[in-house]
């Protein structure tokens, strides 16, 4: 049998990023600070994102308490 061993620095290392993602919760905190400007391109993916974060933020009863 073979043991199996870890680094535990790399399980910590940071995993890739998802843009989406990222703009979505830029959108989000956006909602909560009360900017409503988007800073990404008009019709990019990445501006579809961070209008959802910040729909679903103005339409969230607590959305400072589930700040993403």
């Amino acid at each position: 049998r073979r043991e199996v061993t870890h680094h535990l620095l790399d399980l910590l290392a940071p995993g890739p990023s998802n843009a989406e993602w990222e703009a979505e919760k830029a959108g989000w905190r956006a909602q909560v600070m009360g900017n409503s400007a988007c800073c990404y391109r008009r019709g990019s993916r990445l501006a579809g994102a961070w209008h959802r974060g910040f729909d679903a933020a103005a339409h969230s009863s607590d959305p400072l308490g589930l700040m993403l």
